[in-house]
């Protein structure tokens, strides 16, 4: 692919399943809907530690420990973002009037959570960090995001709430729980 792209633009390019090099027509369209996302956007990030042997979120699935016994982890960090409710709601406005422009948006939306996610986990300093696992993967149910919301209290104060179904709201948001070594 295309190597004068940014990191945030190969994602978004993923994100649409594009296998081709892109022309300069597409990149500037990915770049336009980027440009959207960021505009609106209002990135927020709730964390908390805990040791990993006394951790009041369930996180013993194979997976996890997996991870954990891998990195020799002896604490958790259980991070939550968000982008806000603008961009869940500049998506569901585009979907009569601009469906196109909504696949653009939502893989924008997509990539740049994960970019500010990725640099907020990096401003925590985690010694010996974990890959960031969220629920849902692998054998981690994704009732586990009730768990985190009822661990992490600053969810609530970066707006976002859990429906029946486990799903967050606004819908660009994310958790991980990652594994680290606190001393």
């Amino acid at each position: 692919m295309n190597s004068d792209l940014t990191v945030l633009e190969k994602r978004t390019l993923s994100y649409l399943n594009f296998k081709n090099e892109p022309d300069e027509e597409q990149i500037g369209m990915v770049r336009k809907a980027i440009g959207e996302v960021k505009s609106i956007a209002r990135p927020a990030f709730a964390f908390r530690y805990f040791p990993l042997d006394n951790c009041p979120i369930d996180i013993n699935y194979s997976s996890l420990s997996e991870l954990f016994r891998k990195n020799n982890s002896d604490s958790v960090a259980v991070l939550v973002s968000t982008l806000g409710p603008a961009v869940d709601n500049r998506i569901d406005k585009l979907k009569e009037s601009d469906p196109s422009r909504m696949i653009l948006i939502d893989a924008a939306a997509n990539a740049y959570i994960e970019e500010v996610t990725n640099e907020y986990q990096q401003r925590l300093g985690l010694k010996g960090q974990s890959f960031r696992f969220a629920p849902g993967y692998g054998d981690v149910p994704l009732s586990v995001q009730q768990s985190i919301f009822e661990n992490v209290p600053d969810v609530r104060r970066i707006g976002i709430t859990l429906d029946d179904g486990y799903l967050m709201h606004p819908f660009k948001s994310m958790t991980g729980i990652i594994g680290f070594i606190s001393n």
